[in-house]
């Protein structure tokens, strides 16, 4: 197979090639004092390294490619972030490079320097066809090794968490309540109804709904109108009465309603039905006030868990999984996987966001012991993990488990995934990543 140019960035990164007394393409003698740090971002692979080629002493950056004709097939020759790469480093030496004054850069061919073990166990690793590549051979890792990788990636998936919170709070001009007010209702659908719950919650701004905050009847008639599901006439008095009242309210704001098509009841027991978390959302609403502001100030983990628990549901909820058809008298709390779940995937998140965007640890230190302090989830990922041992002890590792199959497993980055690179070397050469965290 031929190896991508990210296999020989790990073979730079990690000094994995045979060890020889090296040489540039020119004869010259060459001895790597510091690989450099690894450029994830655009200019060279890897800045700052530190290179002996004969008797001069180098610093500056390293350029990898397959060929030595990549640097001007992608244009390397008019970037002046370039001009400082004091060594190339390819599998094969095709052309001779010049930077801009004329001077050639001096070329590490390293073909012939790469062990044929270690090129199959990336061949193997890459042609597997399992749930994850290295499901087979996950038994060889050490736990520490993986449970360090996790806590790693976690930091990863909390920061892109952040920039995705940011782009909220651009569009809601800064207001850390209105975005945690948008977020929260889209996870209050969970993934069934996750999108209409958002679209609700965007047309209905908490500068409006603060006009009512002591009104349940205005509240709820808000929610479940906005929501689609008074466009028409109920035999029974509550829904009739919120109706009515939405009527009024809709032409007092100008207000449009969402489809009520969009909810979905498919495959969903009755205590998720859309029309049970929609009076939840309204219960919430008139229950709290500034809400992010008050969660994040709050320390203690179990009342930040009572916000969402025991929330003033009217009565006919009692009785009622959706308008007008009854049922026998059932509990209408939010169960404590569903408050777990909301827990996890918005006030922890926003704690951590609040905390990275503006450079305060506190706040990072709290989104993460948040995630250490609830249970682990319960989805169809996490127990394809389970049945490979990979067993959570938290909700910090099984959100870890998850960003380690979406961005690593699926895409079969497993040069960057700190347990594939483990898996990658034979027993004999673990030792040489043993740095890897």
């Amino acid at each position: 197979m031929t190896l991508p140019e990210d296999f020989y960035h790990y073979l730079w990164k990690y000094s994995l090639f045979n060890k020889l007394n090296y040489k540039t393409v020119a004869g010259e003698a060459l001895e790597i004092l510091n690989v450099g740090l690894h450029n994830m971002n655009a200019g060279p692979d890897f800045e700052s390294a530190k290179i002996k080629i004969g008797d001069t002493l180098w610093a500056g950056n390293v350029e990898i490619h397959i060929r030595s004709s990549d640097w001007n097939r992608h244009q390397h020759q008019f970037d002046p972030a370039y001009e400082n790469v004091i060594l190339h480093v390819v599998s094969v030496h095709d052309q001779t490079i010049y930077r801009s004054d004329g001077t050639e850069i001096p070329v590490f061919e390293v073909k012939d320097l790469i062990s044929k073990e270690l090129i199959l166990n990336y061949s193997d690793l890459m042609a597997e066809m399992t749930w994850i590549p290295c499901e087979k051979h996950l038994s060889i890792i050490e736990p520490f090794i993986i449970k360090n990788w996790l806590s790693r990636i976690l930091i990863e998936r909390l920061e892109e968490k952040s920039i995705q919170v940011n782009e909220l709070l651009k569009e809601y001009t800064g207001s850390w309540d209105d975005a945690f007010y948008i977020m929260l209702a889209r996870n209050f659908g969970f993934k069934t109804n996750a999108l209409p719950f958002e679209m609700l919650a965007r047309s209905l701004p908490q500068k409006l709904l603060a006009k009512y905050k002591d009104k349940p009847t205005q509240i709820e008639a808000l929610v479940f109108g906005q929501a689609g599901f008074l466009n028409e006439m109920f035999k029974e008095s509550y829904p009739n009465t919120i109706m009515q009242e939405y009527r009024f309210l809709k032409k007092k704001h100008g207000l449009k309603s969402i489809d009520k098509y969009l909810w979905k009841y498919m495959r969903l027991r009755p205590r998720n039905f859309p029309s049970l978390r929609l009076a939840q959302f309204a219960a919430l609403v008139l229950k709290s006030n500034h809400l992010f502001s008050k969660i994040n100030e709050e320390n203690n983990i179990k009342n930040i868990f009572k916000v969402f628990k025991n929330l003033p549901l009217n009565s006919y909820w009692d009785t009622h999984y959706r308008f007008g058809k009854e049922c026998r008298k059932s509990s209408t709390t939010l169960g404590d996987e569903a408050i777990n779940n909301i827990l996890i995937n918005t006030v922890a998140i926003f704690s951590f966001a609040y905390g990275f965007l503006n450079g305060d640890k506190k706040y990072i230190n709290k989104g993460i012991n948040l995630l250490e302090n609830i249970g682990p989830e319960e989805n169809g990922f996490i127990k394809r993990f389970i049945q490979m041992n990979l067993i959570p002890e938290n909700a910090a590792q099984s959100q870890a488990l998850i960003q380690l199959k979406k961005t690593y497993c699926d895409q079969k980055k497993c040069l960057s995934c700190g347990i594939g690179i483990k898996i990658l070397l034979n027993k004999n050469n673990a030792a040489k990543v043993s740095n890897i965290f």
